[in-house]
């Protein structure tokens, strides 16, 4: 499985996923469908430019 990438609408929420990817917790966007793990060298944030406290938590275990 590969990451979902799809193009930003600004509507950027994102959120941890039941699944994993490669043994990480996915998260993923919920304006567009893009998904993360924290082994992507990028951080995702919210259409408020917040970093959302599931992708702190991930990035905490980098």
């Amino acid at each position: 499985m590969t990451l979902a990438v799809h193009a930003c609408q600004s509507l950027c929420s994102w959120h941890r996923t039941p699944k994993q990817l490669n043994g990480f917790p996915l998260l993923a966007c919920r304006g567009c469908g893009s998904q993360w793990i924290r082994s992507e060298p990028w951080t995702p944030i919210d259409h408020t430019g917040r970093i959302p406290d599931d992708v702190r938590a991930e990035l905490a275990e980098r």
